[in-house]
């Protein structure tokens, strides 16, 4: 029965056609940081809107930490958050990781929000609810906003982060005073093989203390602490989707208990609304409805009792060891003759590593022991940076708004991933490569991109045309606007209903050189921008 409910619960999100274009961004504004001492003061904050939208109703904010980009450009959540009409704010570098409002957090984000009301013509952006969001280290910021906008802020999501009341001197400072999030909706998720099954204890006990604060929890068993999942990004969705019907809650009246995920432990009562549940409550997390229980339900309930598997990444036929570090696995950047292309082969590990704990522990088997795997190879994904996979093996490099040209090093991290089996449970590993922003060795080479006049709404597509002084190819991507890159050519995209004209496209032409002989060093990126009228 809860396979039939799993595929009904995410099935009516993958259902619809899928028509987000992954990536676009229509807006992008310098962000102004009103920080004493901004760490990022290049900073911009960029705005998608969904095509069809005539009155945002509330708007997802992000700060770059790694998986909220995944999720914010997920195509099925774009379109269910396009069907919801909420609009998607994401912020890079990040503004301020841990929303400091008192050295001005708050202040920075009214003015981006703002700024960005008056470029796209949304003048409700200036005052919609906002939905934060944030990963690992950037997770906890959503609960600092609630706590200093409280009627503000329609629900917190923290992927993998920290529990609202956490205090610690670097990343959730001792601010509040006497502030209290009571009644805004919180969803927390976390990973198997990042201790889900002992992580909820500190969440049951600040439920426990602060009695009226509406607090889920979603574990996620078989996955990490890096890689998002479509599965994690649509549940997010459904999430969001209730914040919105239900608003703030009392939840000592409102909305149903369940208990707690445990590791291959199937529960010992039945979730039910909060005036009728029999099990410990000390021991259940909150939800908004039975329609969220068997949702959270399906997701936890998967994998049961499965064996583990292990994988990782061989680089120049031999597999890269652990080391034990946050991101455990580190390959070498090694460039093809083109100086952009890679290769990684993802592996199945046959016996537990003892450089890092982790493993151990996600398998329960001691050091040097034999462990099996399921059938078909592991496949590489994308987390963030800037590289793209051309084939199963291949990254290539392609820079991207994200992009800092005055940094001097760029983190590109990806997983290695298996979906298991009928006796094996899937598998993850995170991996860290870090590569040069520039080549700073060899010939010295310019780029000149040809001017982009202005065009006519309703125009299809831009051809782009721009030359190497050495003859190498040129690559370009969106810095902001409703298009996109197709080879050669910059692909218009539909531009929402109330949008100001003109519309302002930035396109950044770059040529990353090579470090093996003959070698060539990175071009000046170069940028154009014109306007649809």
């Amino acid at each position: 029965m809860k396979h039939v409910f799993l595929f009904g619960i995410f099935g009516w999100l993958l259902s619809f056609t899928l028509v987000a274009q992954t990536g676009i961004w229509q807006w992008s504004v310098p962000v102004h940081n009103f920080s004493t001492h901004p760490k990022n003061p290049e900073s911009r904050a960029y705005l998608w809107i969904p095509g069809q939208c005539e009155q945002v109703k509330a708007i997802l904010v992000a700060q770059h930490n790694m998986e909220e980009i995944s999720i914010l450009e997920d195509e099925a959540f774009r379109q269910r958050m396009a069907e919801l009409d909420v609009a998607q704010i994401w912020v890079c570098p990040s503004f301020n990781h841990g929303f400091d409002f008192t050295d001005g957090a708050w202040e920075t984000l009214d003015g981006l929000l703002a700024d960005l009301a008056e470029e796209s013509g949304y003048k409700e952006l200036s005052t919609a609810p906002l939905i934060a969001i944030g990963h690992s280290a950037a997770a906890s910021w959503p609960y600092y906003l609630a706590a200093y906008k409280p009627e503000r802020t329609l629900a917190c999501i923290s992927v993998s982060g920290q529990w609202p009341y956490h205090r610690d001197r670097w990343l959730c400072p001792d601010i509040w005073g006497e502030r209290n999030i009571n009644k805004i909706p919180c969803l927390e998720t976390m990973g198997e093989y990042e201790s889900a099954h002992t992580w909820s204890n500190e969440g049951l006990k600040e439920r426990k203390e602060h009695p009226l604060l509406p607090l889920s929890m979603l574990a996620c068993p078989a996955e990490g602490h890096f890689a998002y999942t479509p599965e994690k990004a649509q549940y997010i969705a459904l999430y969001i989707k209730k914040a919105m019907h239900y608003g703030h809650v009392d939840p000592t009246k409102e909305g149903w208990l369940m208990e707690r995920w445990k590791k291959n432990e199937k529960p010992s009562c039945i979730p039910a609304p909060v005036n009728q549940f029999k099990g410990d409550p000390a021991q259940a997390f909150w939800f908004f409805d039975r329609e969220m229980i068997e949702a959270t339900l399906a997701y936890q309930s998967r994998y049961y009792d499965m064996k583990p598997q292990l994988v990782s990444v061989s680089q120049n036929g031999k597999t890269v060891s652990q080391q034990n570090t946050h991101l455990q696995v580190h390959p070498a950047f090694i460039p093809q003759e083109d100086g952009i292309t890679f290769q990684l082969t993802p592996v199945f590990l046959d016996t537990v590593p003892g450089e890092s704990p982790r493993l151990s522990n996600w398998t329960d088997l001691p050091v040097g022991a034999s462990i099996g795997h399921a059938g078909k190879a592991p496949v590489l994904q994308m987390i963030t940076g800037p590289v793209v996979l051309v084939d199963s093996v291949t990254f290539r490099i392609q820079w991207n708004r994200g992009t800092l040209w005055t940094d001097k090093k760029s983190d590109i991290v990806f997983s290695i991933t298996h979906p298991g089996d009928e006796e094996y449970k899937p598998a993850v590993q995170q991996a860290q490569m870090i590569i040069p922003v520039k080549n700073t060795e060899g010939q010295q080479q310019y780029i000149k991109f040809a001017t982009l006049p202005d065009i006519k709404r309703g125009t299809k597509y831009v051809s782009l045309s721009a030359v190497s002084s050495c003859g190498l190819p040129v690559d370009f991507y969106v810095e902001s606007g409703p298009a996109y890159v197709d080879g050669n050519r910059l692909i218009l995209t539909a531009i929402p209903p109330k949008t100001t004209y003109p519309v302002k496209v930035t396109v950044i032409a770059w040529q990353y050189g090579k470090n093996s002989d003959p070698k060539i060093k990175t071009a000046e990126p170069v940028k154009q921008t014109f306007y649809i009228r």
